[in-house]
């Protein structure tokens, strides 16, 4: 019959040894009493080998320098680990490892202590931040200013939600559009690209050699978005008709003849350029109707107008736009 190697005791064993006696002499994790980590003093990154790491607080990078400090007994399974950090000043972390696992079906616990000391430096992306460097210029251009407020929103937004290295040192207000610099010529390149594809129009790249490094050419990127006048679901008013955009695909446009019937065609954006945008659509309330023939109150004169509804029409919703001193209503 099989014992304990270690006390004689009877099953259950764990490496022919039974479970107190893994308890008492299985190591289940271990933590160095004093650890050293680097930290950025700007934004709190960590500082790994070879890169920095993005925390959101020192909290937080400490923590995980912490985590990653401990060391695992390797036949453990199910490793969980609960961490507490007290600050004692702005260099030192004193932090408590509670460490559960198990071993060979044997759970095991242990409580870890450690003494954390943080050297800031300035990691590169604040460095180059600081600097006002960038690698691309981001141009964007259009006359309507609706469009243009939607396009620097966007690349405010995928900066603020990017990596940290992506930042623009400068941006603002120039005559016609609005100009980023950028500090990844990639990321400038693919936001021109975005923008194209969401707004329409057209992309030009240009480059400027600004130096020479390690024997290579240093060059620096200028990407020109040249965005239409027009976005999809608006309305205009074409060859007498009312049109609503339906898609925009680069230089080309798709609309949609609204009055007086249903018909579709595909245009060059450039085409647009001084078709007049119509109002936004208001809803129009019927007043009474008999067959076809409804009597409607016009949203924009606040007078009762009488109209036909297509042939065809199902709908229960009539829209109305405005262009000039004529309303155009629609049947949904």
């Amino acid at each position: 019959m099989n014992v304990c190697l270690r006390c004689g005791a009877e099953p259950p064993l764990a490496s022919q040894i039974c479970h107190d006696c893994v308890r008492q002499t299985i190591e289940l994790a271990s933590l160095p009493v004093n650890l050293r980590m680097v930290a950025c003093k700007s934004c709190s990154s960590l500082k790994v080998p070879g890169t920095w790491t993005e925390f959101k607080d020192l909290d937080s990078a400490v923590s995980s320098f912490t985590e990653s400090s401990v060391d695992w007994n390797t036949d453990t399974k199910k490793q969980v680990i609960q961490l507490s950090l007290n600050q004692l000043d702005p260099h030192r972390f004193r932090t408590e490892v509670n460490c559960t696992g198990v071993f060979q079906e044997v759970a095991l616990s242990s409580l870890l202590k450690s003494e954390i000391n943080v050297k800031f430096q300035v990691c590169q992306s604040c460095s180059r931040l600081a600097g006002g460097y960038y690698e691309s210029i981001l141009q964007i251009r259009t006359k309507r200013k609706e469009i243009l407020d939607l396009a620097v929103d966007l690349v405010y937004n995928e900066i603020d939600s990017g990596p940290s290295e992506l930042f623009t040192p400068e941006a603002g207000t120039v005559k016609g559009g609005f100009d980023f610099q950028l500090s990844s010529t990639e990321k400038g390149r693919s936001l021109a690209k975005e923008l194209m594809i969401k707004f329409g129009g057209q992309v030009t790249e240009t480059s400027k050699l600004i130096g020479r490094k390690d024997g290579r050419d240093l060059l620096r990127h200028t990407f020109g978005v040249r965005l239409p006048e027009v976005k999809t679901g608006d309305h205009l008013f074409l060859d007498e008709e009312v049109w609503c955009v339906t898609r925009i695909d680069r230089r080309k446009a798709n609309l949609k003849r609204l009055i007086p019937s249903l018909v579709q065609k595909t245009v060059e954006i450039d085409f647009l350029r001084n078709v007049p945008l119509l109002d936004n659509l208001s809803e129009v309330q019927p007043v009474s109707h008999r067959g076809r023939e409804y009597l409607l109150l016009d949203p924009f004169t606040l007078q009762t107008v009488e109209a036909i509804s297509p042939e065809d029409w199902k709908g229960d919703k009539i829209s109305a736009l405005r262009y000039g001193n004529d309303t155009y209503f629609i049947w949904d």
